[in-house]
């Protein structure tokens, strides 16, 4: 039995490596191969290939680190934390896509000698990510810092998640790739003004600048990377007799790292690799302020029209409702931003989610701030042990994704909403605090309004 397996595990294991990259190296090569979907705005892209492994590469790759820990029992529910954040350089799980786009342009660099200008709005967690693998690819010889660089845009509310590194520190290097902030008061408008940005100014960046333009939103990219879930949690979960099936829980803006490690299961189906276990089910978890998927997936429809209506409590100054367990029974706001990470309206992902939810099992929950404070202890009991460092103060956190999803796991356990899993797989997406890295100074930052203005302040 165990021989069959690790020969199975051979069709997408390349080494013993911490490094994911490096480890499943064969696999995410056949991701690459079977990605679907194509080009369809007919922008550059670099091909969906990698370089050939070298020293340098996985010096470049070995951030690129995961870990499985069992947290223990919550009521009669095996929780299990699936890390993805050990890259001190972003604390999110970013970094593995980040990586392999860079990895993707430096292999264009080097095959056309093309220089490649990646663009990306980001509600911050994807540009510092980026960032980082930019400066890393400089770092390790990769490419010079003339041959690729990077413009992020990121709304003003996520202006605090913006990172100190030697992009912004070098003067040379914070010019050639300087983080604009969007001050209009819709934080999802960047990826509007991405749109006109590109439209605008594509050629004319070829054409009298010489770099290529990645504008990098594409769901592909991401897809690709979260693959690598898929295969660690093959290698790695502890398997059980008898096991019942298991829900994969996230707190998701577009739940594109859910789809990522759905298509990395297709790749071991695909590969003939037997899969012990039935289909997952998700649990899909956001605050109120961008509940669109949530919503989608018990209504059909985005519309907030759906909110159970909630009643002002003059004894506590709560906001309270009974009637949905899908959504917080009380908060201060009955719209409510609790992180700026999570800021995608009418995602065009929710169709795709909707259906393996309905086909697998799962559900979705919405959750306050308020909640979410009345789970710091539980959360940190169950976190006893692991690496994942957590701020003694919770005032200081500046990254909710992994305090939300666990917020929706125990809430959803309580008002037995996942009554038909036993195990439960926190997937650890994103957490820091304000003494895990330094911010930007306001000077290092430039503040836009539209397009226009970004392409003069880079060009001009």
């Amino acid at each position: 039995m165990i021989e069959q397996f690790v020969n199975s595990l051979s069709k997408i294991k390349s080494t013993e490596s911490n490094n994911l990259i490096e480890r499943y190296y064969k696999g995410l090569q056949k991701a690459f191969e079977n990605i679907d979907g194509g080009n369809k705005n007919n922008l550059f892209e670099p091909a969906f290939e990698l370089p050939q492994l070298d020293e340098q590469m996985i010096k470049f790759f070995e951030v690129a680190q995961s870990s499985y820990s069992y947290l223990g029992d919550y009521k009669d529910k095996s929780i299990y934390l699936l890390n993805l954040m050990k890259n001190p350089g972003t604390n999110t799980t970013k970094t593995l896509a980040s990586l392999l786009m860079v990895a993707r342009a430096v292999n264009h660099i080097k095959k056309t000698g093309e220089r490649i200008l990646i663009f990306t709005p980001s509600s911050g967690n994807k540009a510092i990510a980026l960032r980082d693998a930019v400066e890393r690819a400089i770092k390790f010889g990769l490419v010079a810092k003339e041959e690729l660089r990077i413009i992020t845009l990121t709304p003003k509310n996520s202006s605090h998640k913006l990172r100190k590194s030697d992009l912004s520190e070098n003067e040379e290097l914070l010019k050639l790739n300087p983080m604009f902030i969007y001050n209009g008061e819709i934080p999802q408008d960047v990826k509007k003004i991405g749109s006109e940005f590109i439209k605008k100014y594509d050629r004319d960046i070829e054409t009298k600048y010489g770099y290529r333009v990645w504008y990098s939103l594409d769901i592909r990219n991401y897809k690709v990377a979260d693959s690598l879930r898929a295969f660690f949690d093959y290698e790695f979960f502890p398997w059980k007799e008898n096991q019942s099936k298991r829900l994969h829980a996230h707190a998701v803006s577009s739940a594109y790292g859910l789809l990522g490690y759905n298509y990395g299961r297709t790749i071991i189906k695909n590969e003939g690799m037997k899969i012990h276990e039935p289909n997952p089910g998700y649990l899909l978890v956001q605050h109120s302020e961008t509940s669109d998927m949530v919503l989608s997936l018990l209504y059909n429809d985005f519309s907030r029209s759906n909110y159970p209506k909630y009643i002002y409590d003059e004894t506590d100054g709560m906001f309270k409702q009974k009637q949905n367990s899908h959504f917080p029974y009380k908060t201060w706001r009955v719209i409510e931003n609790l992180d700026g990470t999570f800021y995608t309206h009418n995602p065009p992902t929710s169709p795709e989610m909707n259906n393996l939810i309905h086909t697998n099992g799962g559900t979705g929950i919405v959750v306050s701030l308020s909640e979410c404070l009345s789970r710091i202890g539980i959360i940190k009991q169950l976190l006893k042990g692991t690496d994942v460092s957590f701020p003694e103060d919770i005032r200081d956190l500046n990254e909710w994704s992994l305090v939300m999803a666990f917020t929706g796991v125990t809430n959803a356990i309580d008002r037995n909403l996942v009554d038909a899993f036993d195990d439960i797989i926190i997937h650890g997406s994103g957490i820091y605090s304000e003494d895990d890295y330094l911010k930007v100074e306001k000077t290092q930052v430039k503040e836009i309004g539209n397009h226009k203005e970004m392409f003069h302040a880079v060009f001009e």
